[in-house]
């Protein structure tokens, strides 16, 4: 007779190592980093020059759609 395998569902512990084996430490902090920097000097350039922004986006998007 053949042998039945007693398999039984991964607790919590299992599953969070398993979520966490995905993608490499170094990896995940170097996207974290690069990321961060990116929204950092977005909010940057939103403080400083927002209201140019804006209107500069306005002008292109006339510039596009010809409103």
């Amino acid at each position: 007779m053949a042998q039945q395998s007693q398999t039984t569902a991964p607790g919590p512990l299992a599953r969070r190592q398993a979520l966490s084996e995905g993608m490499p430490r170094a990896l995940r902090a170097w996207l974290l980093v690069v990321f961060g920097t990116l929204l950092a000097g977005a909010a940057y350039l939103l403080a400083v020059r927002g209201e140019a922004l804006i209107l500069d986006l306005a002008a292109v998007s006339q510039r596009i759609f010809c409103f």
